[in-house]
């Protein structure tokens, strides 16, 4: 009996010696198996930076890029933030809305400006095109927050033709905002 029990032990020692290196192989081991396949196999693109992408005209100096978005003919729109430029920039600021080819050539720009019936975003966060090619633009600005030259509380959207005339607004600027259809908190 005990040379049955010495041979049982023996062979659960060989088995769990090796078994336990099998049962749990490091993680980098097991991810390798696991690696998505490179380009060229199917797998995920590679991207690269352009550096000369988009073209922006050299008289221009462009603020902090808030929103990147396309349109149904393939054109690319930004929105940047040109107060956020330093002091000295100011002057050459490009215009807060920007429209670009797929080559990444300048068609227009253009807002920044109050006009009536509306305030422009003190802080531009969101930016969006419709089907209708109506260009869509709200700030984030609202008492302190995000608003660091204290201007006007954003708290409304605002539409725009595809070259900038105003067509509305939702909400209101200038108020600290709420969740009422009049005064929008935060509608980005």
């Amino acid at each position: 009996m005990k040379g049955n029990r010495l041979i049982n032990f023996a062979l659960a020692a060989v088995t769990l010696l090796w078994g336990i290196p099998h049962a749990f192989r490091p993680a980098a081991a097991q991810a390798a198996s696991l690696e998505a396949p490179h380009w060229g196999e199917g797998g995920v693109p590679q991207f690269q930076i352009d550096p000369d992408w988009p073209k922006i005209p050299s008289k221009w100096k462009v603020g902090f890029g808030s929103a990147v978005v396309g349109d149904n003919k393939g054109n690319v729109w930004i929105l940047s933030r040109p107060r956020r430029l330093p002091k000295e920039d100011q002057a050459s600021a490009a215009p807060p809305v920007m429209e670009f080819d797929q080559a990444g050539n300048f068609i227009q720009g253009w807002g920044g400006q109050s006009g009536a019936g509306y305030q422009w975003p003190s802080n531009e966060h969101g930016l969006f095109v419709d089907d209708n090619g109506f260009v869509w633009i709200e700030g984030n600005a609202d008492g302190k927050s995000n608003n660091p030259a204290d201007l006007p509380n954003d708290n409304q959207i605002l539409k725009f033709t595809n070259d900038g005339k105003f067509v509305m607004a939702i909400g209101q600027s200038g108020q600290t905002g709420s969740n009422s259809t009049h005064i929008l908190k935060c509608p980005s």
